[in-house]
């Protein structure tokens, strides 16, 4: 898996996404292709060895015989962090994420350095409230 197969993945998802209109049935849909980019930059990164802390590796370890570290410790805000977190130390991962958000949300989304700054911005606030 590399970053132009995730780029074609997720420009393969947008027009589907785009297409939904804002019905609570649409507003599902939406989060569901949304978790799926999410689920392949994850993957992307699992697949290059990029680990937070323990997570994932490590913490699907402890899993096995902590109960702790169950599937609801896996949960949307911490994989958000990881992927910041990992996006502030990996150019690679940057990338991903900018492309994506820039494609789903070019209104919303600057430069690549306010991108960051606001990364960065919630990293440091822990916006996601939430630990590894």
């Amino acid at each position: 898996m590399d970053f132009e197969n995730i780029k074609a993945d997720i420009l393969e998802i947008y027009p589907k996404w785009k297409a939904l209109g804002s019905t609570y049935d649409d507003e599902k849909y939406s989060e569901i292709y949304e978790g799926c980019v999410r689920d392949l930059i994850i993957s992307y990164c699992e697949s290059k060895g990029y680990e937070v802390e323990g997570y994932p590796f490590q913490k699907r370890i402890l899993g096995a015989t902590e109960e702790y570290y169950d599937e609801d410790y896996f949960c949307y805000e911490r994989n958000l962090k990881y992927l910041d977190v990992l996006a502030s130390t990996h150019d690679d991962v940057f990338e991903i994420l900018y492309f994506y958000s820039k494609t789903f949300w070019p209104d919303q989304v600057g430069s690549q350095d306010e991108y960051r700054n606001y990364i960065l911005e919630n990293i440091k606030s822990n916006s996601y409230d939430i630990e590894f």
